[in-house]
């Protein structure tokens, strides 16, 4: 048997494996994106990919803090399918508080999802607390953008997080591309029992397996961040990052079902 040949028989392996579990996306929009991405995904296309790679839900938000209802019409559209959340803009003060409040009172959003890095605002500006005492009012909780400084660095998350306890944070993408930044995001983690990692774009599969080894069996999800990434490509980190046939099943989905289940979900 010829390397090529085992290579092959191994590639179709993992393939396989991208729809014989069953999977949560804990993190992935809907809409345009303009300049520079210029790519974009509607509803249609978001349940075709869930049924192709058997996504049971996906919590989902929109292409920016002023096209939450999208994620609404989604969300109305399929109920039983998408967790939505509503994107603020913590640097707009009361108008961002108050749609935010509009979007967890009156449309029963599940969360909060704040993007410091296109909103340009640091994670633990005080200008968020509001945000987050809000998120703890409604016992909701936050999903919160990492890995790119100066706005977004795991560091400033882990000091929002140490403000407010009472409210669980989702670190997405887990510290993103850069080594130093995935490595304060598992700290960051291991430091404050109120953080969850989500580690869509990061592209090192070893700290999937470091963060589920040493923050907790529970406490890392799988996200696909569409329309940005491929969902085969997020699937093979978790499938190859070394991390047991159990392991991989609470990525997938035990782990963002038994996290939104303590919000009604």
């Amino acid at each position: 048997m010829t390397r090529n040949t085992v290579m092959e028989m191994f590639l179709m392996v993992k393939t396989s494996d991208f729809t014989k579990l069953r999977k949560i996306d804990a993190h992935s929009h809907i809409g345009r994106f303009g300049n520079p991405f210029n790519i974009d995904f509607d509803a249609e296309r978001l349940m075709l990919q869930m049924d192709t790679y058997n996504i049971e839900k996906t919590i989902l938000c929109s292409a920016g803090c002023h096209l939450n209802e999208e994620t609404l019409a989604a969300y109305k559209k399929y109920p039983e399918r998408i967790i939505p959340l509503v994107w603020t803009n913590a640097a707009e003060g009361t108008a961002a508080y108050e749609m935010a409040e509009h979007y967890l009172r009156d449309e029963h959003f599940a969360g909060i999802k704040m993007q410091p890095l296109f909103d340009a605002f640091c994670a633990d500006d005080p200008c968020v607390d509001p945000l987050l005492e809000l998120a703890a009012r409604y016992h909701k909780p936050v999903f919160i953008h990492s890995g790119h400084p100066p706005f977004s660095l795991p560091w400033q998350i882990g000091l929002l997080a140490e403000r407010h306890r009472e409210v669980p944070i989702v670190m997405i993408h887990m510290g993103h591309g850069h080594g130093v930044y995935v490595d304060a995001a598992i700290k960051m983690a291991l430091r404050y029992d109120n953080i969850w990692l989500e580690h869509s774009g990061m592209p090192m599969g070893c700290q999937i397996k470091n963060a589920y080894d040493n923050v907790g069996h529970d406490r890392v999800m799988f996200g696909i961040d569409s329309p940005f990434h491929d969902p085969t490509v997020e699937m093979q980190k978790v499938i190859s990052c070394g991390v047991s046939d159990s392991g991989v099943e609470d990525i997938f989905y035990n782990n963002a079902k038994k996290f939104m289940g303590q919000f009604g979900w």
